[in-house]
């Protein structure tokens, strides 16, 4: 045998660096996903939902006049075909139907809620209930925003769920909000200003509302929080749950989240959908989504990047852990509760038309079950540090040796992982795919043939608009194009929404 001696690492990584760290490492992966919005472009749904908006804002020049179109057509669309009012209200509100030069706030406005629910849910539960560390609340945060943005797959997903308007606001964008109401209910208890606590119970309550008229993957697993609210409230008073503050008033939202609920599902126009729509029962749409759970995304969605930072996480959450007062006792109910819940993001569209095929609805899976497997971690983390330390330990400004070893070489992997990924697939990750789509010049090539039609569909002089061809399709940016059959419904809402007598395209 032989021995030999090889360097141990001694040093103990700073919470405010490690924070500070990710925080750029975010940012720069997102600036690129923010400079190709400029080169996005309306399609689909962007000329059929967005029409009478676009058509009164042509006709009288006043967004005012052209908001209270949208809401008509909201109406319209609410009591003869879907239910989910708030989200047909803010599709119809779409960028392009004022001018197709500001379509580039689409992903800004995407992006920009779904990051600030995000911070805000964590703020809220992390912070002001648990009273832990904002530097390692805000590493664990920013880890999450970017398995859930940047390891989305690609194929569809990215665009639907980040640069296509009417598909993103509905779905993105809702969930942003989600958080962002989760974020108001936990801080009506757990503010320490009262006026605070009214101001936020207000906003609570007023949002509560409209968020139960968003897409129905959203309503309904709010709507399961809120029945768990008042459940919890119900067992409190009664004596058989025990909570650090009163919940007081906080049925008040509860309530009128399942109120708002309540008006999207029952709607005549829901069942004039469903008898267009091949759905199944709902005891088949909750074991459907069950399985999925499994299948799509630890199976088709989850990668080798997902795994290492849930290792990195590890000891973020172990110190963490050592700020928690109270006592983590039901590591199954809460893993089931999380996977049941990440499951319920499915059963609408199995119950609706019998598949979760569309890019939006995996993107919202994805980043549901993102959020809920952080949360389980952290959970079971907290369980295992209680039970195997008898004392809570104190907390410090940097991260122990070990935790500190544990963290660099996570984040060694991810460099090097991430380096080799991106080499042979470009669009491994969202931000460089964004990234490569700017430099190689097919985001510019899709802008400049996006101008060359636009510039055929506002000639007056032309009645029946032929389109040619793109030449090029970017991953973050082409969605649904026109077709060379002018009698389909993405021609004719196109050929509608500018005034066309036809709208075909052909080959160039």
């Amino acid at each position: 045998m032989f021995s030999y001696n090889t360097p141990k690492w001694t040093y103990r990584i700073s919470k405010r660096h490690l924070s500070i760290f990710f925080t750029a490492a975010f940012v720069l992966m997102l600036i690129p996903m923010l400079v190709i919005g400029f080169y996005d472009f309306p399609s689909a749904d962007d000329f059929s939902m967005a029409l009478e908006t676009h058509q009164k804002f042509v006709e009288t020049g006043s967004v005012f006049q052209a908001c209270l179109a949208s809401l008509k057509k909201a109406w319209l669309v609410y009591s003869q075909y879907e239910g989910y009012f708030f989200s047909i209200i803010i599709t119809n509100i779409c960028p392009s139907a004022f001018s197709e030069s500001i379509y580039f706030l689409t992903p800004f406005i995407i992006l920009g809620m779904l990051i600030f629910g995000v911070l805000y849910f964590f703020d809220a539960l992390f912070v002001r209930v648990w009273k832990l560390d904002k530097d390692l609340t805000n590493v664990a945060a920013m880890v999450t925003l970017i398995l859930m943005i940047q390891s989305l797959p690609k194929g569809g997903l990215r665009v639907e769920a980040f640069y296509w308007y009417s598909g993103a606001i509905n779905y993105t964008f809702t969930f942003g909000m989600a958080f962002f109401w989760l974020g108001l209910l936990m801080r009506c208890v757990y503010d320490e200003d009262e006026k605070a606590k009214k101001r936020k119970l207000f906003w609570a309550t007023f949002w509560g509302f409209w968020m139960g008229g968003a897409n129905y993957l959203t309503a309904l697993e709010l709507a399961i929080i809120s029945v768990l609210v008042l459940f919890i409230m119900v067992m409190t008073k009664k004596g058989i749950f025990k909570t650090e503050k009163p919940w007081k008033n906080i049925w008040i939202p509860a309530v009128v989240n399942l109120i708002g609920f309540a008006c999207s599902c029952f709607t005549p126009g829901n069942l004039v959908r469903s008898e267009e729509t091949q759905h199944v029962g709902a005891v088949k749409s909750i074991l459907l989504s069950i399985y999925s759970t499994f299948d799509m995304m630890t199976n088709d969605m989850a990668r080798w990047e997902l795994w290492v930072a849930l290792v990195l996480l590890l000891p973020i959450f172990w110190a963490m852990a050592a700020g928690i007062k109270h006592r983590f006792e039901h590591p199954f109910m809460f893993v089931l509760f999380s996977f049941l819940l990440v499951s319920s993001n499915m059963v609408p569209p199995f119950y609706a038309v019998g598949n979760i095929g569309a890019g939006r609805l995996k993107a919202l899976g994805w980043m549901e079950f993102v959020v809920m497997l952080v949360l389980t971690l952290f959970y079971l983390t907290v369980w295992a540090r209680q039970h195997i330390e008898s004392k809570v330990a104190a907390q410090e400004d940097r991260l122990s040796v070990t935790s500190s070893l544990i963290v660099a070489t996570c984040l060694g992997f991810l460099i090097f992982g991430a380096g080799i990924s991106i080499i042979p697939d470009h669009d491994y990750f969202s931000g460089t795919s964004a990234l490569y789509a700017l430099t190689d010049g097919s985001a510019v090539t899709y802008r400049l043939e996006n101008m060359e039609r636009l510039e055929i569909l506002r000639d007056d002089n032309i009645r029946d608009a032929e389109l040619p061809e793109h030449s090029v399709h970017p991953d973050l940016l082409f969605y649904w194009d026109v077709t060379y059959d002018k009698s389909e419904w993405v021609n004719t809402a196109t050929a509608t929404y500018y005034d066309k007598d036809t709208v075909v395209l052909i080959k160039d």
